[in-house]
């Protein structure tokens, strides 16, 4: 079965991704070429670690196959993309940043059980209040 986003890569320019600790340590954990945090990572103004961008997208894509390097060990974040967390509505929803979103979470079933998983990330990885 192909990738659905196969061939696009937008969600990796200029990324804003949050990378929980638990994220970044199964980054190192799996990365053999000596990285350590600050090489992969930011820290944004809330005090949260990001993914770094080098030319305008995340260290991980590979621009000309426009596929990740990490794909297997990506961040939740990642996995659960293109649904995101909207704070200001309480809710998830479908980042309407990706051109391709009518082909994640097709049944409501599935976005429920992921929109369930992103807020116990949220709350139990980076220990953000959602009320």
């Amino acid at each position: 079965m192909k990738k659905k986003c196969e061939n696009c890569g937008k969600c990796c320019l200029e990324t804003e991704m949050i990378v929980s600790p638990s994220d970044i340590d199964m980054i190192l954990k799996n990365d053999s070429t000596g990285l350590r945090k600050h090489d992969f990572t930011i820290e944004n103004e809330f005090g949260y670690s990001e993914l770094r961008n080098i030319n305008g997208h995340c260290t991980f894509f590979e621009p000309v196959s426009k596929l990740c390097k990490i794909y297997e060990y990506r961040p939740n974040g990642c996995k659960f993309y293109p649904m995101i967390y909207n704070f200001q509505e309480k809710g998830c929803t479908l980042d309407s940043d990706c051109p391709r979103t009518n082909l994640f979470y097709r049944d409501k079933e599935t976005f429920k059980n992921t929109c369930k998983s992103i807020q116990t990330y949220l709350k139990h990885q980076l220990n953000l209040d959602l009320k």
